[in-house]
């Protein structure tokens, strides 16, 4: 398959559901994706195109959370992201790890440095985040502040700064 071909399967399969598809150079094409059809266009370019989903990111923008899906086509030395997004403070998106096993962890990280909560994600537990990480803090947000910032102590610090006694 071509560069011109993969383009125009992904205009015609994915431009009725897509927001925007875009090209910065024949190495990279971007389809933004809204939420609700991400899982049936993530199916479409791993499935039907033979992409081979690389890596998610996610990031923090002014009141959303995107989410990147980026495939590599080898043979064309090309990345096509899908991007989609999911408001603030809900954060809900569709796993696609129902499809491909290889998104499980990233998910997951994601969810734990972000707050996306991933919708019949097969193993939602925390990957990267001790599990008396505080619930609702993440690492990765804009409005994430630090201990210190919040003014907290850490439990295992105001133990032993009571036991301390002053002359």
């Amino acid at each position: 398959m071509t560069y011109e071909e993969l383009l125009k399967q992904i205009e015609d399969r994915l431009g009725p559901m897509s927001e925007r598809i875009f090209n910065r150079n024949r190495k990279r094409i971007y389809v933004d994706i809204p939420p609700e059809h991400s899982l049936k266009a993530n199916r479409f370019v791993f499935e039907e195109l033979k992409g081979r989903m690389t890596t998610a990111t996610g990031r923090d923008t002014p009141g959303r959370i995107e989410v990147l899906y980026h495939y590599c086509f080898d043979k064309l030395s090309l990345v096509v992201t899908l991007r989609t997004w999911t408001e603030k403070p809900d954060c809900i998106l569709d796993s696609v790890a129902t499809i491909f096993p290889g998104a499980l962890f990233i998910e997951r990280e994601i969810q734990d440095i972000l707050g996306v909560k991933f919708h019949n994600h097969p193993d939602p537990r925390r990957l990267i985040l001790a599990d008396d990480w505080p619930e609702g803090v993440y690492p990765l947000r804009r409005d994430f502040q630090t201990r210190k910032e919040r003014n907290e102590t850490p439990e295992f610090l105001r133990e032993l700064t009571s036991e301390v006694t002053t002359p």
